[in-house]
């Protein structure tokens, strides 16, 4: 019971704001603020201003593995058409056994800055035991022998396979792939209306100052940031030239 509780009490949203604002007061943690206060609905870890979705819009939403919640609230509240993109064998599985509205499509292919294949490795926690979910890419695991190669496209690669002109949101859990994937999107001139990331400069191949510039880079291409998680992790960007 106890543990129960404490385990809860570690994911609420006061511990995590609490966790974040000490990492934060030791250096470890970038600190950004609110560019313009927006309606925000909250799904989860995820938020976003739903006034800014129509509907028929088209939704991406990349790394997704077992947890499509936010996607199918999209669905059902807005009407969007949603593209799901996951290359690991574990979410392959998993969507294949859903009962998924017509509204929901999967793609199992991977997001970078540049067409090609390149291999994922499972995560490995500090006791050093393997996600049986979770995969990542590291130019430094490659002596590993566990990792599973998969195709990856670009965003313009991704839009002209399926047919698509422009997207209207952009959604990424990608385990660190985010950085180079955005510095391709922006240089590329395409601009969803919303782009929605967790950064994962948590991660040893990667540090706050990622983050940090991946944030200006987006500042100065017209997005403003209108959400950031209690955890600190997941924001929402929007482009209010994209209206």
């Amino acid at each position: 019971m106890a543990l129960t509780f404490w385990k809860k009490f570690e994911k609420s949203d006061f511990a995590q704001s609490a966790k974040l604002k000490f990492r934060q007061s030791y250096g470890r943690e970038p600190k950004f603020r609110l560019d313009e206060n927006c309606d925000i609905t909250v799904f989860g870890d995820w938020g976003l201003p739903l006034d800014a979705l129509n509907e028929n819009d088209i939704v991406y939403s990349f790394g997704v593995c077992d947890d499509i919640d936010f996607e199918l609230a999209l669905i059902n509240l807005k009407k969007v058409s949603v593209h799901a993109f996951d290359p690991t064998p574990y979410s392959v599985d998993w969507i294949a056994q859903q009962s998924l509205p017509a509204e929901f499509h999967f793609h199992p292919f991977a997001a970078a800055a540049e067409d090609g294949e390149f291999y994922l490795y499972p995560l490995v926690n500090k006791k050093g035991k393997k996600s049986a979910v979770m995969y990542s890419f590291s130019p430094h695991q490659e002596s590993r022998n566990d990792g599973v190669l998969v195709q990856a496209l670009s965003l313009q690669s991704t839009m002209k396979r399926l047919g698509h002109d422009n997207i209207d949101v952009l959604k990424m859990d990608v385990e660190g792939a985010e950085y180079d994937f955005l510095k391709s999107v922006i240089q590329s001139q395409l601009r969803p209306r919303l782009i929605l990331v967790e950064f994962h400069h948590r991660f040893k191949d990667f540090d706050k100052q990622d983050t940090i510039d991946t944030v200006h880079l987006l500042r100065q291409s017209g997005y403003q940031i209108v959400y950031i998680s209690p955890a600190g992790r997941e924001m929402c960007f929007l482009n209010k030239s994209a209206f």
